[in-house]
């Protein structure tokens, strides 16, 4: 135990300290924070003249017509005869406005003719807004009367006791989403980080030195404990940064008005998002990941005991990361058929196991004995990759030249 405390700290301290550790760190940190203020500054530059227009309609029709378009649009004049061919320097006299809309009545109801820079991003919800004032012409019938009858309201309610209510449902999808995403970073980027540490050792001849005086047993051992440590660190500073973040995506998300009747925003609102996935998820995430992290840590450690040259490593994780990007994929589609009969399947494979089962905690009720199944069947897949992984890793960390051939690699799994 003393020399994997050893190893431990060597590797776990080495492995934060290198550059491309902190790197990796900070640019996944940075990405989060760039990902909320992004839509902002998107919103800033782009979208702030796309949604003003000069409206022109009869008097009669002006301001009911203005009122609707007002969910929408910024409606920054009001014309009741527009130049008959208006130009862009019409649209940059009313400030440089996105499009002029004008409105007439006919026969068969309100016609409207767009003037605009771009049609695509203002045409969008034009149509719609004005529907209650087209069928109050048609029909003579109160305003509040035709609010009422163009909406249904629609209470959902879910029929799986994890959830409450369809909006929470749907939070949570969301959420297993970007935990999913999480999972697979972290254990495919600590993963190859153990590859290349013992493909560096082996190629510089420091391996040598370290089987003559420490078991490689022992040396893999403190070497994954130390990455899987390093990764947690990284992922704690992740979330960190999600947290901070978490005011920016909350005041573009948020009305401004509800701020004066106390609403909760910024991180009460990144709590309240923990709250409703549940202290369940948390602990599935943190245990799926250590299983996830060991079964392909112990894989591609063995792997880069294979390597010779660096050169070799492109075509050693090649087949190691079919199954990563496999459990990834099948993961977004257990967030949406949780309980599908091939997503349950494969649930309870390994190496898939962990990103699928997970997805499937996340969004839906699963039965404990499936749970169960799944962790049990994933905790022999680590038994019996241990075993192998560290035939291969003791066998291969001493040999040179040219990378073993399937047939050497298969004599040394079966001695």
């Amino acid at each position: 135990m003393n020399d994997i405390a050893v190893i431990f700290q060597t590797e776990f301290m080495r492995r934060i300290r290198s550059r491309p550790y902190i790197i990796g760190t900070l640019f996944g940190a940075f990405g989060l924070a760039v990902i909320a203020i992004l839509p902002g500054i998107l919103a800033a530059s782009l979208g702030a003249n796309t949604k003003t227009i000069v409206l022109s309609a009869p008097p009669a029709l002006l301001a009911p017509a203005a009122t609707l378009l007002r969910k929408h649009y910024d409606v920054v004049a009001l014309e009741v005869a527009p130049p008959a061919h208006p130009t862009l320097a019409y649209l940059d006299a009313h400030g440089k406005a996105s499009a002029l809309v004008e409105i007439g009545r006919t026969p068969r109801g309100l016609h409207v003719t767009l003037f605009a820079r771009d049609a695509g991003a203002v045409r969008d919800a034009l149509g719609e807004d004005l529907v209650p004032l087209n069928v109050a012409l048609a029909t003579k019938l109160a305003q509040r009367r035709i609010d009422q009858l163009l909406v249904v309201p629609v209470e959902t309610k879910s029929l799986d006791a994890k959830f409450a209510s369809g909006a929470g449902a749907e939070t949570a999808k969301g959420i297993a989403l970007a935990m999913v995403t999480i999972l697979y970073l972290a254990i495919i980027l600590n993963a190859q980080n153990i590859l290349a540490s013992v493909a560096e050792e082996k190629t510089s001849r420091i391996a040598e030195l370290l089987v003559a005086t420490v078991r490689p047993s022992t040396l893999l051992a403190g070497k994954i404990l130390a990455t899987a440590a390093s990764g947690i660190v990284q992922i704690a500073v992740w979330i960190g940064a999600a947290y901070v973040a978490a005011p920016l995506i909350a005041a573009q998300n948020t009305d401004p008005s509800s701020l004066a009747t106390g609403a909760s925003t910024g991180n009460d609102a990144l709590f309240s998002v923990l709250n409703s996935i549940g202290p369940s998820v948390i602990a599935a995430f943190a245990a799926f990941f250590t299983i996830g992290f060991l079964q392909f840590a112990l894989m591609y450690a063995s792997a880069g005991a294979l390597i010779s040259r660096t050169e070799d490593m492109g075509s050693v994780v090649a087949p190691l990361v079919i199954p990563v990007v496999a459990g990834f994929l099948v993961a977004q589609i257990a967030v949406v058929a949780p309980n599908a009969t091939n997503v349950i399947v494969l649930s309870m494979i390994p190496l898939v196991s962990p990103f699928v089962m997970f997805a499937r905690i996340a969004v839906a009720t699963i039965p404990l004995w499936q749970v169960v199944l799944s962790v049990a069947l994933n905790l022999a897949a680590i038994v019996v990759i241990a075993v192998f992984a560290g035939k291969l890793y003791r066998v291969g960390l001493l040999t040179y030249g040219r990378p073993p051939k399937l047939t050497q690699v298969w004599a040394v799994l079966r001695s």
